[in-house]
């Protein structure tokens, strides 16, 4: 069964980056949530190897846009498709883009019930048509598990057959709902599973984040992002690095 995935890439801001970013050696990041957990821990490391600092400001993909009109960044981490968009409104630096890691949607269940079978889109079909009811993020909001999540179910043909039993809520939300039972399956990114629920497994298909900065800290940031060293922690976020399927490109 192929998973579900969102690509994850980096590029420069152009129009945001500060000429005192190289004394002031900060690099302003601006992030889905996705990957802020393996994003922060290579940005400790990343810190210890040079006298840079990274912070962080994580918004979910709808404010992202509200986020980078209001305030300054040097780099961003987004889905491949809302990275296209900045790359055609001219807000990203040249070839500054780089593949990081693919974010996959799963499916999850409480924690301590039954487990279901999704390994095929069959069995994943038969589970969502058994379910007494699940939830989602609003499938309206691209680049999201609830719009990957959306469209698996549309390609498995019951979309219309289960939305009397749908629920779209935030991820908080969602899984507060799962894990106490209220609501028996949930699709979250699986680099975001909340607590008190169990994988049961992934859906089929896939994600991209970019990010970038002119600066040469910024620019080092983003390349340390998608470097070799980094890979441990996006596999330990649940997350495929780009060394393992853009190993050229990963590492340029």
């Amino acid at each position: 069964m192929r998973l579900s995935f969102r690509t994850i890439v980096v590029s420069t801001l152009t129009l945001i980056v500060s000429s005192t970013l190289a004394t002031a050696a900060e690099v302003r990041v601006l992030s889905v949530g996705s990957t802020q957990i393996a994003a922060k821990a290579i940005a400790t490391e990343f810190e210890k190897q040079t006298r840079h600092k990274v912070t962080f400001t994580i918004r979910p993909p709808f404010d992202i846009d509200k986020e980078l009109a209001s305030k300054a960044f040097d780099a961003v981490i987004l889905s491949v498709p809302a990275m296209d968009n900045h790359h055609e409104a001219g807000d990203l630096a040249p070839m500054s883009r780089v593949a990081l890691a693919r974010v996959g949607v799963g499916v999850v269940v409480k924690e301590g019930g039954p487990v279901p079978d999704v390994s095929t889109p069959e069995k994943l079909k038969a589970a969502v048509l058994a379910a007494r009811s699940l939830t989602y993020t609003d499938p309206a909001t691209p680049n999201t598990s609830g719009a990957i999540a959306g469209a698996a179910l549309a390609n498995l043909g019951i979309l219309d057959e289960i939305k009397g039993k749908t629920r779209h809520a935030s991820l908080a939300v969602g899984g507060e709902l799962v894990a106490k039972g209220e609501v028996e399956l949930g699709f979250f990114n699986l680099s975001e599973i909340p607590k008190g629920v169990t994988v049961a497994g992934a859906l089929p298909g896939p994600a991209v984040l970019s990010k970038g900065s002119t600066d040469q800290a910024a620019t080092a940031f983003v390349k340390y992002l998608a470097s070799a060293p980094a890979a441990a922690h996006w596999e330990a976020a649940k997350l495929e690095p780009a060394t393992t399927y853009l190993p050229t490109r990963a590492n340029q």
